[in-house]
């Protein structure tokens, strides 16, 4: 390839730093930002029964030691109880228990700028000499917004069920929620450097444009004389 006159290749210069700083800006931007999570809640539970053995579960909650405002909760999950063993399990998704029709559910943290979206899954025991039950089980975070757009993670939990089979009345849980959330800062930055490679290539590119007309032109006029 021929080489460029000495006036193109300083043109390159500018478009060289252009792409060591959006190489560099991008290794920035996928570093992770983690925000440890430890809260309690209390929450009331209402069930609707879909089966004889499952149930749609509206919850919402409470929590008076929760991080970054995230105070209350609330979603809706699905409940599959074996009255025969006492063993219960519930998720967000209601294709677990073979129900193909009905809303996917969900749980969210937080009411105000920042929320936590997220799904559940557990599974647990019901004491029938108590009404009690313990459950514990894993929220898997999905999205977010305020510092916690496009966040993902995993938090733990464990909780203790006062149980209510009278639908007038909510089942109460006390439930400990621990884990790690993570986000990653959108790169605004490299919008901007991607905009001024883009204009700084385009520059180049006209520049050799009218260095080829120019040399063009100059090889006809000396052919024509």
């Amino acid at each position: 390839m021929p080489l460029l006159p000495r006036s193109h290749s300083l043109w390159l210069l500018p478009i060289a730093v252009t792409l060591s700083s959006f190489t560099f800006n991008t290794t920035k931007a996928i570093a992770k930002t983690t925000y440890p999570f430890s809260a309690n809640y209390d929450i009331f539970s209402t069930s609707i029964p879909i089966t004889q053995n499952v149930s749609a579960a509206s919850l919402s909650g409470e929590s008076t030691d929760a991080p970054y405002k995230l105070n209350t909760i609330n979603g809706l999950t699905y409940v599959e109880v074996d009255f025969a063993t006492g063993f219960f399990r519930f998720n967000t998704d209601p294709t677990i228990f073979g129900l193909q029709d009905l809303p996917v559910g969900s749980i969210v943290f937080g009411s105000g700028i920042n929320k936590l979206f997220g799904t559940d899954i557990a599974v647990g025991q019901i004491d029938f000499t108590t009404n009690t039950a313990k459950a514990s089980g894993t929220f898997t975070i999905t999205g977010g917004e305020g510092i916690f757009a496009g966040a993902t993670g995993t938090l733990s939990f464990v909780e203790f069920d006062t149980l209510s089979f009278d639908p007038a009345i909510p089942t109460k849980a006390r439930a400990s929620v621990n884990g790690f959330i993570q986000t990653v800062p959108e790169p605004k930055t490299n919008k901007a450097i991607i905009a001024m490679g883009a204009i700084g290539v385009g520059v180049l590119l006209r520049h050799r444009r009218c260095y080829r007309e120019r040399k063009i032109l100059r090889d006809m006029t000396e052919t024509m004389r």
